[in-house]
């Protein structure tokens, strides 16, 4: 056990039971004191089971910065320890906080690592696990073909150990992955098909992103009706789990459909919400989509000024990500809402960016954008 003396004096009191704004004031107070407290007085086991259970538990009011701080601790303490396998799993940890704010490059690095400890174990839940992540970086990535590979190994994984959920995940992201591709049939399938898994083992949170995706799908078709339903249940879930993560990413669904139904003012509702959560979150990729998704609806009430400020927002935000296909996304709509030379100045360069994807979207996208506008 950790030496009581060591734990600094404001760890010790007890948590507040009055509000959730006390509560995460007082989470905010405590526990990267705590983890320093884990650290220097021992075991070093104690030091990073804590951050691993402080990342498993979600807590909402704990920063970018203060997780960082905590996982760096945890990761020397296992080390310290030479124990591998706990290693694998806080690194697992480290990368999903990466991705969380589109740090994708430090994400893919930290589940590569976790991939080849649990391989070098013989761990096949973990590579499972590690595999299944490495294909949700590399779809956010764009970098699709590996992303399917990936999906599929780790959903072959995950149905060899009976894991029902985990596997349905794993569809769900191949889903995403062939319709990102423009494979909107082979991917309505797997959405379904993931859909029915997570009804049946009552994973709400998980149905609720099959819905979502099944939302982006219908509205791809001209289905407004099937999408705006698929994203409104969506949202709802969000709200049920009370998780403002999910709401914000569904919301952008909901607001897409809502555009598409030519309901301007709830999605304008839905896209400032939106931008609102992943602004709190530090999700700034998403927060940028969220802004880009405004500046589309302001153009099509004819609002060009106010449309291209949020656009070239947006696009500033995913160049300092690096994040070629959201920067040309955004520069296509600013390309809209600008004349003249500085107009064709924008398309150019989204044409240029958005030449290194071979997929079948990417292509009609660029088709899009060469042909005068994506609106």
């Amino acid at each position: 056990m950790m030496n009581e003396q060591a734990i600094p004096a404001t760890a010790q009191g007890d948590a507040p039971s009055a509000s959730p704004v006390d509560w995460a004031a007082w989470e905010r107070e405590h526990f990267v004191p705590l983890v320093q407290a884990a650290e220097a007085a021992g075991p070093d086991r104690s030091a990073w089971l804590l951050a691993v259970v402080l990342w498993d538990i979600k807590l909402p009011s704990l920063s970018l910065k203060d997780w960082s701080a905590i996982a760096d601790r945890g990761l020397r303490a296992v080390r310290r320890l030479g124990d591998r396998a706990g290693e694998a799993r806080l690194l697992e940890c480290v990368g999903m906080g990466h991705a969380r704010v589109n740090r994708l490059t430090e994400s893919l690095r930290c589940h590569q690592q976790a991939l080849e400890i649990r391989s070098e174990l013989g761990d096949r839940r973990g590579e499972a696990s590690s595999t299944n992540l490495l294909g949700i970086v590399r779809l956010h990535r764009r970098e699709l073909s590996a992303a399917e590979e990936h999906f599929t190994r780790a959903r072959a994984l995950f149905e060899e150990f009976g894991d029902r959920h985990r596997a349905a995940m794993a569809l769900a992201n191949l889903s995403s992955t062939r319709c990102a591709a423009g494979r909107v049939d082979e991917a309505e399938t797997d959405a379904r098909r993931a859909l029915e898994a997570h009804r049946a083992l009552g994973a709400r949170r998980s149905v609720g992103n099959a819905l979502r995706q099944l939302s982006v799908i219908h509205r791809e078709r001209g289905e407004t009706g099937a999408a705006l339903a698929c994203a409104e249940e969506a949202v709802a879930l969000a709200l049920e789990l009370r998780s403002e993560t999910l709401e914000g990413y569904w919301l952008l669904a909901l607001g897409k459909a809502q555009r598409a139904a030519g309901r301007s003012e709830e999605a304008l509702a839905s896209f400032h919400r939106a931008a609102d959560l992943h602004a709190r979150s530090g999700n700034r990729s998403r927060e940028a989509m969220a802004w880009r998704a405004v500046a589309q609806v302001l153009l099509d009430r004819g609002r060009p000024s106010g449309a291209a400020g949020l656009a070239g927002r947006a696009a500033s935000v995913h160049r300092e990500l690096d994040d070629p296909w959201h920067e040309a996304l955004a520069l296509a709509c600013l390309a809209d809402a600008t004349p003249g030379e500085e107009s064709r100045d924008h398309r150019e360069r989204a044409l240029h960016l958005l030449s290194r994807y071979p997929d079948e979207r990417a292509a009609a996208v660029r088709r899009t954008i060469g042909e005068g506008g994506l609106r």
